[in-house]
């Protein structure tokens, strides 16, 4: 078993370094964060990022429509709006590992470059469930709960399916609060044990190809949250 977790670790570098996103809401408002607060690990609890990172922010009612809201632009970035689901997409772009450490620029312009990738990160936050959330809800790689994980308790299975272009994804390593916990099978299913009370947070990470030249492949993380009572 800790042979299994340290490969899954491999998989999924971003598990070990304890930076998480996470979505705070205060009544209509909906915050983007970023740091450690969420994570047993050490370090700020709260780290800045660039606002214009932010691709998209959506918000959708319980059907699975989409919602108009407001967008606030500054740091951090928020969305107000009556959301059964919160969304966040953004990406701090291309790095670049070096023998100097690690670069926040495309191969092209980082020198002597071991690996490269291109980052993108989403976050999916649940308030109240229905049925069409047990389907893809954007593009990018994302969690589905199969039924409404607002109804479990402390102990029960969450039963996820990873999703990447609206299509089951196989290969997606999956964890609960950092944690490696299951890679997703040819049909997207992976399942999680909850442990914990009150906010869970679960994530994921695929790694695709990247022909553009600037990095050798996509890092795609993704995260969903919610709570239980």
């Amino acid at each position: 078993m800790k042979l299994r977790i340290l490969l899954l670790t491999a998989l999924f570098p971003a598990m070990a370094s304890g930076h998480d996103l996470w979505i705070e809401r205060n009544g209509p408002l909906h915050s983007l964060l970023y740091g450690h607060e969420r994570s047993a690990h050490e370090g700020s609890k709260r780290l800045e990022y660039k606002p214009e990172n932010v691709q998209q922010a959506r918000c959708f009612d319980p059907t699975g429509q989409e919602i108009r809201v407001e967008l606030g632009k500054q740091y951090p970035v928020t969305l107000k709006g009556d959301c059964a689901v919160s969304w966040f997409l953004l990406s701090s772009g291309y790095w670049s590992k070096t023998p100097y450490g690690t670069k926040n620029l495309p191969k092209t312009e980082a020198g002597a470059v071991m690996d490269s990738w291109r980052s993108v990160e989403a976050i999916k936050r649940i308030d109240r469930w229905g049925a069409a959330q047990a389907r893809p809800m954007t593009q990018a790689l994302e969690l589905v709960p199969t039924n409404n994980p607002l109804s479990l308790k402390t102990g029960d299975k969450l039963r996820l399916r990873a999703f990447y272009q609206g299509k089951p994804a196989a290969n997606v390593t999956v964890a609960y609060f950092g944690k490696p916990r299951g890679v997703s099978g040819a049909d997207g299913a992976v399942n999680i044990r909850l442990s914990e009370t009150g906010f869970q947070l679960i994530q994921a990470s695929l790694e695709t190809p990247l022909d553009d030249g600037k990095a050798d492949k996509t890092i795609h993380s993704s995260a969903m949250q919610f709570e239980l009572p």
